[in-house]
């Protein structure tokens, strides 16, 4: 092979030293993209014939939608239309908005908006003024690294032209969004959260669509720590519709629930844990990022509070989590949570006092001990999917997998506390 390596670098120079047009291929020349196919294809074909000097695709950040694409029967036909965003090449910085409808003649751009800034975090769709039709919540990146974001409500009318859509609100600062009946009035509202800043605190505000216009009903403090929001769910308590915001604090290690419902006697949303003279929620703070969910499967949502348990490892939190009933915070269970390995372990009140436990951490293994003659009960062990072989765990039973990461499990059943397999299945949960 050594008598062909010269001519190859002559042939090389001279193709650089001519005056062609050759050059080099970059990185991104030898990835080709993966063509889209099918409906995908078709819509994609929609927007390069309505975007004629040419555009870039944007995707949302966050949310439940993020696709290039996003299919949803905005009319209520039974049919999907699509919803593309793009920078056009011709206006950089900017992102619009494109809805596409499928007819007799194929996919076609039927409506376009020009969004509020550079870039989309999240779309969401809600009938919010009980039309019929889905208006589409848009929440636009209108600061860079900001964790408040433009929101807008746009509504569907048709006119002889065809479909449209209409604005109902200015642009609303939001760090997230949640709709429900708040207030029990058959009509759908949106619940805005705001992280707080150095010139306002965080709050909820509730907004009504009733009349094709956005009116801000009330709004309620939030805990002064908040840096953004994690996740919003809505369930049911004694007093009605509520919405439970999931909230980061600003040291980044720790999380607090704003329970937000409506007051009649107050007419407005109320946030019962917030202090007004310390600007903090207290009773829901965790030194974890647990999020509330039903733990039980009662199908009422739980919050997380701190437990402190004596000697606890690092790697390890423990929780008492409770339910919202009759203006109080109830207990419900008892759990402990890894951090590293991403599950909760529910633990039964009787034998929650009965345990001690410690967590391995070269092998990745849970251990709960029988505190009074020290007798090991179970462990609960986490292996890398990858690297997950199970004739290398002949003493260990596959729990679930999750993440990419496997649990496995095994029991002593004298240990004096009697756990099975089958109940640690129903104990643990991921995170």
């Amino acid at each position: 092979m050594k008598k062909f390596r010269i001519p190859i670098i002559i042939l090389c120079l001279c193709i650089l030293l001519s005056g062609c047009s050759f050059r080099l291929a970059s990185v991104e020349d030898l990835i080709s993209p993966i063509s889209p196919s099918g409906e995908n294809a078709e819509v994609l074909k929609a927007v390069d014939n309505y975007c004629r000097n040419g555009y870039s695709l944007k995707v949302p950040s966050s949310g439940k939608y993020t696709t290039s694409f996003i299919y949803y029967d905005l009319d209520g036909d039974k049919e999907n239309e699509a919803i593309s965003f793009y920078e056009p090449s011709d206006k950089k910085g900017t992102v619009n908005m494109a809805v596409i409808e499928k007819s007799n003649d194929g996919w076609k751009v039927i409506e376009n908006i020009e969004g509020d800034g550079s870039d989309i975090i999240s779309i969401d769709f809600c009938d919010l003024n009980n039309d019929a039709k889905e208006d589409i919540i848009v929440c636009w990146s209108i600061i860079s690294k900001s964790t408040n974001y433009g929101l807008r409500v746009y509504r569907q009318y048709q006119d002889d032209k065809g479909c449209h859509l209409k604005a109902m609100s200015s642009s609303i600062i939001a760090g997230d969004f949640i709709c429900a009946d708040v207030n029990d009035d058959k009509f759908n509202e949106l619940l805005v959260f705001r992280p707080g800043s150095s010139s306002y605190s965080a709050r909820a505000e509730l907004y009504s669509f009733k009349k094709n216009s956005a009116i801000l009903i009330c709004e309620t403090k939030l805990d002064s720590s908040i840096i953004s929001f994690a996740s919003l769910s809505v369930g049911k308590t004694d007093q009605g519709t509520s919405v439970f915001a999931d909230a980061l604090k600003s040291d980044g290690e720790s999380m607090v629930t704003e329970l937000i419902y409506w007051s009649d006697y107050y007419d407005s949303i109320v946030s019962p844990f917030y202090d007004y003279d310390t600007g903090k929620t207290a009773d829901t703070a965790r030194s974890n990022l647990i999020k509330s969910r039903d733990i039980d499967n009662d199908k009422e949502i739980e919050i997380p509070t701190s437990l402190k348990v004596k000697n606890l490892p690092d790697s390890l939190t423990a929780e008492n989590w409770k339910s919202y009933k009759n203006t109080v915070l109830n207990h419900k269970c008892y759990s402990y949570s890894c951090k590293r390995d991403k599950y909760i372990i529910v633990i039964d009140d009787k034998v929650f006092s009965k345990l001690t436990v410690n967590y391995d951490e070269d092998n990745r293994e849970l251990i709960a001990v029988n505190t009074k003659n020290k007798k090991e009960c179970f462990r609960i062990k986490t292996v890398l999917s990858a690297d997950f072989d199970s004739t290398l765990y002949p003493d260990y039973t596959r729990i679930f997998a999750d993440s990419g990461l496997v649990y496995l499990a095994s029991v002593n059943e004298k240990s004096g506390i009697t756990v099975t397999i089958d109940k640690l299945k129903s104990m643990i949960k991921s995170y």
